[in-house]
């Protein structure tokens, strides 16, 4: 599921990760470090909110996490009142600025990520409705088990009396279980409203499992030993998990209606068939100062056209994306090029194509972008470029002969007739 720089990337964020936390642990923390930790609560939180977005959308993602951020607001306060349901405690000052003096800013983004996290785990591999509403309340109060030792051995909140598990009472994760439980449901009945087109992505769990993890360093860094075990299996399982139910949001293709409405999502390589649906894609026709075109020849190992000369670049569009940042996206995955104005000269161009039993079937808008930079092409995707003038390239597309795509043919010809095209090209040569 991940590319080898990703698994660099990962290795050094849990090596920082390690790091800061056994810094923490031998260091008196000081009173300005307030500021970190709500710095931290932040960063911590945004891959899983990046991930509720990719699945929702912008507008739902921001609904859901206002109400669980201000649920768990309410219920922290209401446990530091009464004592209902975590047992009496009090939190220091370490966690950021407390509203009306009582409970810290940074509980509504440090434990929204947890519960969002639990309940992704329990979505993906348990159908029955309350089973899994428990699960997810179980799920959240085994990341407790490694989370709040360490926080009470740092300082960031106190429980009254003294507490066999390190300072923290039974009463503690008993109300883990009936807070999650509350905001399971209020998460599955905003769910079943939303009604998502993609399946759960095990990305909602990013949050927590850097939480966990980050956590679970301190319990080791520490000497805490429950907590540091439960952190180890814990790392494992979610692991383990991440691998069976991971799929990649750029890897969803969008099916749509005839007017270009999102009906189902499914796997690029479920997708292309004899008998593929409509679904929502994009290409790039990108020159260079001198009029002449970037060609790409396919790469051999590609489901579609492979081995075959095309224009600059084509991609899918993501579900909750717009086809501009998609198309700037796949620009730079593809060919390495990024910072090139993209104009949409042919938005609503579509096509159907078969080849070798393999059939395209796109709602396909068309860029027209200019640069001088040099692509550096993705093996997996390209093959080889090069750069053709824009006569030439016509003179190719309308030879039978020259194996050229057969979108890529299509779309030369509306553009050489398009009116706008023909301005942009004249003025970025003329401008050389």
């Amino acid at each position: 599921m991940f590319s080898s720089r990703q698994l660099i990337a990962i290795t050094l964020l849990l090596l920082g990760l390690s790091t800061v936390a056994i810094f923490m642990v031998n260091v008196e923390l000081p009173p300005w470090s307030h500021y970190v930790s709500g710095l931290n609560v932040v960063l911590f939180a945004i891959p899983s909110f990046w991930a509720t977005r990719r699945w929702l959308g912008w507008r739902d993602a921001i609904v859901l996490w206002s109400l669980l951020g201000i649920y768990a607001l309410l219920i922290e306060s209401l446990a530091i009142f009464t004592g209902f349901p975590y047992g009496h405690f009090g939190y220091s000052e370490l966690l950021g600025a407390k509203l009306f003096g009582v409970t810290p800013w940074t509980v509504f983004l440090a434990w929204t990520p947890l519960i969002i996290g639990a309940n992704a785990i329990a979505r993906t591999v348990i159908r029955n409705l309350f089973v899994r509403i428990l699960a997810t309340a179980a799920i959240a109060t085994a990341f407790d088990l490694v989370l709040d030792p360490g926080a009470v051995k740092l300082g960031f909140w106190q429980y009254a009396g003294e507490h066999w598990y390190y300072g923290v009472p039974v009463s503690n994760f008993v109300g883990w279980l009936i807070s999650g439980s509350i905001a399971a449901v209020v998460i599955e009945i905003f769910i079943h409203r939303a009604k998502p087109l993609l399946p759960t992505p095990v990305q909602l769990a990013s949050s927590a499992v850097l939480i966990v993890y980050f956590w679970f360093a301190i319990a080791l860094a520490g000497g805490i030993v429950w907590p540091s075990l439960i952190g180890i299996v814990l790392m494992m399982g979610l692991e383990g998990w991440y691998r069976r139910y991971g799929y990649r949001f750029d890897d969803m293709l969008v099916y749509v209606s005839e007017r270009g409405f999102p009906l189902a999502t499914a796997q690029k390589q479920f997708v292309h068939d004899k008998e593929t649906k409509l679904h929502l894609a994009f290409s790039i026709f990108l020159f260079n100062s001198r009029g002449e075109l970037l060609l790409q020849q396919r790469a051999l190992s590609k489901k579609t056209w492979p081995g075959v000369w095309s224009n600059s670049c084509c991609g899918h569009v993501m579900l909750h994306e717009e086809t501009h940042a998609a198309a700037k996206r796949r620009l730079k995955f593809e060919l390495g090029i990024r910072g090139v104005e993209l104009q949409c000269l042919l938005p609503d161009f579509r096509y159907r194509a078969e080849k070798d039993g393999v059939v395209e079937n796109e709602i396909c808008p068309v860029f027209v972008g200019f640069t001088d930079k040099l692509p550096r092409p993705n093996s997996a995707e390209v093959a080889e470029t090069r750069w053709v003038g824009w006569d030439e390239f016509l003179a190719m597309a309308r030879d039978p002969e020259s194996g050229i795509s057969p979108w890529a043919i299509e779309e030369a010809e509306l553009l050489n007739d398009n009116v706008e095209f023909q301005r942009l090209f004249a003025a970025a040569v003329s401008a050389r």
